[in-house]
Order: C-alpha cells, then sequence, then structure tokens
C-alpha cells in the first residue's frame, strides 16, 4: 500500500513519518527529488538532495512522474520510486506530497495499487509557533501560512482528515487507519 500525507505547511507531516517509520518495520519511505536543502532535523535522507541543475536535467529526461515548485523550492517524484512503491507487495511506502500531487498520483494509481491519502492540518497559530520553532523567518511563515487555504481546500479528496495537534494521537490515528485499509 502507498500511503500519502498531506497537510499545511508545518503540521508536522516529517516528524508524523518519522514516528511511523520507528513504529511499523514494513514501512519504508519513498523518496522523491528536491533542489531545498537539507534542514538539521532531518537526520536521514527523506529526498534525494539535487542542485537546480541536476532537477532541471532530470526533468528534461522524463525521470519524473510530477513535480511542483513550494516555496521556492522544486519537488518530484521520481518515476521509479512510484513504480517500485505501488507494485511492491511485501511493503507499505509512505509519501509527503502536496495537495495536486496527490490528485495525480491517486488518478494514476487507481485500481492498480491500494493508496491511503490523509491530510494533517492544525490551527494558524499552532502552525506559525512550529514554524518559528524550525528557524523560519516572519516573513516565510506568512508567506507558508497564505498557502494554506488555498490547500485545505483540498481535504475532501483524502481518504482521512486528521488534525495533529498531538503526536501521539495522530500517530494512533494513521496506523488504524492502514490496518483498516489493508
Amino acid at each position: 500500500m502507498l500511503i500519502l500525507l498531506s497537510g499545511v505547511s508545518g503540521v508536522g507531516k516529517n516528524t508524523v513519518i518519522a514516528n511511523l517509520l520507528e513504529r511499523r518495520k514494513n514501512l519504508s519511505f519513498m523518496l522523491s527529488g528536491t533542489t531545498r536543502t537539507r534542514r538539521n532535523s532531518e537526520k536521514d535522507a527523506n529526498y534525494i538532495y539535487m542542485t537546480k541543475e541536476e532537477f532541471a536535467r532530470r526533468e528534461k529526461n522524463g525521470d519524473f512522474f510530477e513535480t511542483q515548485q513550494v516555496h521556492g523550492n522544486m519537488y518530484g517524484i521520481l518515476k521509479d520510486s512510484l513504480l517500485k512503491a505501488s507494485e511492491d507487495r511485501e511493503k507499505d511506502y509512505i509519501k509527503d506530497i502536496d495537495v495536486y500531487g496527490n490528485k495525480k498520483v491517486r488518478g494514476f494509481l487507481k485500481g492498480k495499487a491500494k493508496v491511503l491519502s490523509i491530510f494533517l492540518d492544525a490551527p494558524d497559530d499552532v502552525l506559525a509557533e512550529r514554524l518559528r520553532g524550525r528557524g523560519e523567518e516572519e516573513e516565510r511563515i506568512k508567506a507558508r501560512l497564505s498557502r494554506a487555504e488555498e490547500e485545505r481546500a483540498h481535504k475532501k479528496d483524502y481518504d482521512a482528515v486528521i488534525e495533529n495537534i498531538d503526536l501521539e494521537k495522530t500517530i494512533k490515528t494513521i496506523l488504524e487507519l492502514i490496518e483498516k485499509n489493508k
């Protein structure tokens, strides 16, 4: 099964994914490419980090299923990663994805693979505080929060919407959803 996790900026997608990966032995992270720099909090590789030139070259070569520019950085789902995740019957895969990528991947895999899509949300004041905790500047926080309403408008495209205030409760709910959808 492929688990797609979306949500507004600062909602804790990477924290949730890290916790899920620790607790489920048959869960792997589906890598994608990005031009953004690795955060200090990212101990393991969450992405294949690329220069803008390398990303553009791989995009031109057709290596990506889809690409998006988000907050000034490029992100892309690699075709080979998506195919591996959708065909593997031994493992489940999880991927953080934006609302447009979610729709595209679900449409592509419909009838071919099990997909569970989850949208994480939290109140704007909680998001702003989390972003400050990551060292984001106020201007970038405002830019990220301004995109939140656009992202929230896509909640209807998800199998589940979870308010991520209590991490343990969020993890428990997601683990239950995974078992229910197996």
